[in-house]
């Protein structure tokens, strides 16, 4: 009973994630088909790619609220792109645009000093506006020879798993290797505990923060392509709401808001946390979708409850 007690204590999102697990395979027959675990995986592991680079930022005691929009904004210029048949242009210039947005976040955020949560959000206007600019607000439908090999790719198994899924898998462990064992990951927890002693110590704090939005970008243009993939168009006003189910599986795993604490295993939990209580609640038939919404929002505020109630602890200890 102990051990129990010890798990529950320091595993406490992947003990939630079980018990919703269990509830789940018991109240719903067709929770634990292997097809509804398939699609589970594959509509989720967009959210996951943002979720694993929000860990990041969030680490260093930063925010990024472009991320949905810039998975928008890629998938429209893939979509947009597809009319040259170069798969290069279709696949390779978003995930670069991508990438450019969250290294000029980063660059606008350590070098103009402005707030991270003022920075992203004007870099998601802009890209909500050029994504809406491209269209006229309509959907973009992939043209020429794209429309036939692109939508495969999201399509693809790897043995019994979708592909879509293990290129998440593959992100993700390369940055929970490079949080664990590499000096990059030591400065990221640097940053975010303390960065005036980070500072004092010699670690380049504004280039740690450039590269944690960076890779931000490059995760929101990833799902983009994915997005483009799985839709078979490109969709201006689509991810709306990401950045917050990203911020909320992340807060939900356990990873302080305030920067410094936390570890992308325990987001990958809360990603699927969520994913769960979503596919329950479709499973269910009878209730309307947006309750996940509520859900959402009522674990993030006990989550953080908790870790206000820690710090106030720690603080008089």
């Amino acid at each position: 009973m102990t051990n129990v007690k010890k798990f529950f204590s320091r595993q406490s999102a992947l003990a939630a994630l079980i018990i919703i697990f269990v509830i789940a395979a018991i109240r719903y027959e067709d929770f634990h088909n292997w097809t509804n675990i398939y699609n589970l995986l594959r509509q989720n592991s967009m959210i996951g790619l943002i979720a694993v680079a929000m860990t990041m930022v969030i680490l260093t005691g930063g925010i990024d609220l472009s991320v949905g929009a810039i998975c928008s904004m890629i998938s429209v210029i893939s979509a947009y792109l597809s009319i040259t048949e170069n798969p290069l242009m279709i696949l390779v210039f978003p995930l670069c645009v991508g990438t450019l947005f969250g290294f000029m976040n980063g660059f606008v955020i350590t070098k103009m000093r402005v707030a991270p949560i003022i920075s992203s959000l004007g870099f998601q206007l802009i890209a909500r506006g050029i994504s809406l600019v491209m269209t006229s607000g309509e959907t973009m439908h992939i043209s020429g020879t794209a429309a036939k090999w692109l939508p495969k790719l999201s399509k693809i198994a790897v043995g019994p798993f979708p592909l879509i899924f293990l290129i998440f898998l593959v992100f993700a462990l390369i940055f929970i290797y490079v949080l664990r064992f590499r000096k990059f990951g030591r400065e990221i927890y640097a940053v975010g505990g303390n960065e005036a002693a980070a500072q004092m110590m010699g670690i380049r704090v504004d280039r740690i923060k450039i590269a944690v939005y960076t890779i931000s970008g490059f995760a929101s243009a990833l799902a983009g392509l994915i997005l483009v993939s799985r839709a078979a168009t490109g969709q201006p006003v689509a991810c709306d709401g990401w950045e917050m189910d990203a911020i909320a599986s992340v807060a939900i795993g356990g990873t302080s808001l305030a920067g410094g604490t936390g570890k992308i295993e325990t987001t990958i939990y809360g990603v699927f946390i969520l994913a769960i209580i979503g596919n329950m609640i479709n499973l269910q038939g009878n209730i309307n979708s947006w309750w996940q919404q509520i859900i959402s929002g009522l674990l993030l505020v006990v989550v953080l409850m908790v870790q206000v109630i820690a710090f106030w602890r720690k603080s008089k200890a």
